[in-house]
């Protein structure tokens, strides 16, 4: 369970505790300004929740955009080896697909690596990739290690610098 999930239970439990409470004091006849109180924490607690749980469905929303779009990358890649003929040089195109690519080639990145280095970029967490990818959270640690020790880079910031300065030069 993600930490915002279980954020949303425990703000929807405060909140019918607090139901409850709100209602039993009615029922004692307590002061008006305690109902009110009581009444507020009801509304915050309400609010919270709602707002985590829109924050979980944008969440779930752009990671399923992220593996549709790692779908096409692993395609593309599949594509790109498939149609290369040994011996004969690759389309050098200023593509930046093809340039990043080339790079990664270059840094011997296993395709797995070549895919967490892509999700990194894009600037997900390592738990978010793990999600995306099916994975845990400490293969796509190691795995980025690996890009950064493979790639001479010493973290996301310096890959992200590096695609920019790669792609403008």
């Amino acid at each position: 369970m993600t930490i915002d999930r279980l954020l949303m239970v425990i703000f929807l439990l405060i909140a019918f505790a607090n139901v409850s409470d709100v209602v039993a004091d009615y029922h004692m006849q307590v002061a008006t300004w305690h109902l009110a109180i009581e009444g507020i924490t009801v509304v915050i607690s309400i609010a919270a929740f709602i707002v985590l749980w829109w924050r979980v469905l944008r969440r779930n929303q752009e990671l399923k955009q992220v593996k549709v779009a790692l779908s096409r990358h692993q395609q593309r890649e599949k594509e790109s080896t498939a149609n290369h003929e040994p011996g004969k040089e690759r389309d050098k195109s200023p593509d930046s697909y093809t340039a990043v690519q080339s790079w990664f080639k270059q840094w011997k990145l296993s395709p797995s690596e070549q895919e967490v280095a892509v999700l990194l970029i894009k600037g997900l967490s390592f738990n978010e990739i793990a999600e995306v990818r099916s994975t845990k959270e400490k293969t796509v640690r190691q795995q980025a290690s690996s890009v950064y020790a493979k790639s001479g880079l010493s973290g996301r910031n310096q890959l992200s610098a590096w695609l920019i300065d790669a792609l403008l030069y």
